[in-house]
C-alpha cells in the first residue's frame, strides 16, 4: 500500500467510511466521517462565499464603497462560519479574511469621503452667506453693483 506523499484528509485505510488525516509522514488520530468526495492532493474546496467577499472587497476599494463594501463583509463572515461548520472539509478562510478586510477598509474610505463632502457643503453653505454680507457692507454709494446688495 503506497501512502499520499501531501498533507491532508483521505479515505481511512482502515475505516473506508471515514475520513483520516495524513500529515506527510504516517496517519494522525483525527478523523472524520466520510460525507462528499474527497477532492484530489488533500485540498479542500473553497468555500461558497469566500471568493465572492474578495471581490466584493475590491470593488469597494476601487469604485462603489458602501454598495459593495458592507456585502463584502456579510459575505465573509457567512463564508468563515461555513468553514468553521465544516470542520476542516472547506477551505478559503483567507479569502474570506481578505473580503473582509478590503470590505471594512472600503466601507471606512466611503464613509469618510461622504463625511468630507457633507462638511464642505455645509461650511461652503455657511461661508456663503458671511460672504454675501462683508461684500455688501464694502461696497461704495459709487459702485454699480450696489443694487445687488438686500
Amino acid at each position: 500500500m503506497t501512502n499520499p506523499p501531501t498533507p491532508g484528509w483521505f479515505t481511512d485505510p482502515q475505516s473506508p467510511m471515514q475520513q483520516r488525516y495524513w500529515d506527510g509522514s504516517v496517519w494522525t488520530q483525527h478523523t472524520l466521517p466520510l460525507g462528499r468526495p474527497i477532492s484530489p492532493g488533500g485540498v479542500p474546496p473553497t468555500a461558497s462565499g469566500a471568493t465572492t467577499s474578495l471581490v466584493l472587497g475590491i470593488l469597494s476599494l476601487l469604485l462603489c464603497g458602501l454598495f459593495t463594501g458592507i456585502p463584502a463583509i456579510i459575505t465573509a463572515r457567512r463564508a468563515t462560519r461555513e468553514i468553521d461548520r465544516s470542520q476542516g472539509r472547506l477551505g478559503g478562510r483567507g479569502l474570506a479574511t481578505a473580503g473582509f478586510v478590503t470590505g471594512l477598509i472600503g466601507s471606512l474610505w466611503s464613509g469618510c469621503a461622504g463625511g468630507v463632502v457633507a462638511i464642505v457643503f455645509l461650511m461652503g453653505g455657511a461661508t456663503q452667506g458671511t460672504f454675501d454680507t462683508t461684500v455688501c457692507d464694502n461696497v461704495s454709494p459709487d459702485m454699480p453693483s450696489q443694487s445687488d446688495c438686500p
